[in-house]
């Protein structure tokens, strides 16, 4: 019986890691888009409009 203890256990961790890791990935993902555009902008300004 304390077989299935652990394995309930077990696998109620790896659900609310991957639900953990799936909202941290994709906050962090957008985050990383943003600051790639900021970039590009950032370049595009200072390469053209600052002659």
């Amino acid at each position: 019986m304390q077989d299935y203890y652990f394995y309930i256990f077990a696998l109620v961790v790896i659900v609310v890691a991957f639900v953990l890791l799936k909202k941290v990935v994709s906050c962090l993902l957008k985050s990383v888009i943003m600051l790639a555009i900021i970039g590009a902008l950032a370049y595009i300004y200072f390469t053209y409009f600052m002659q």
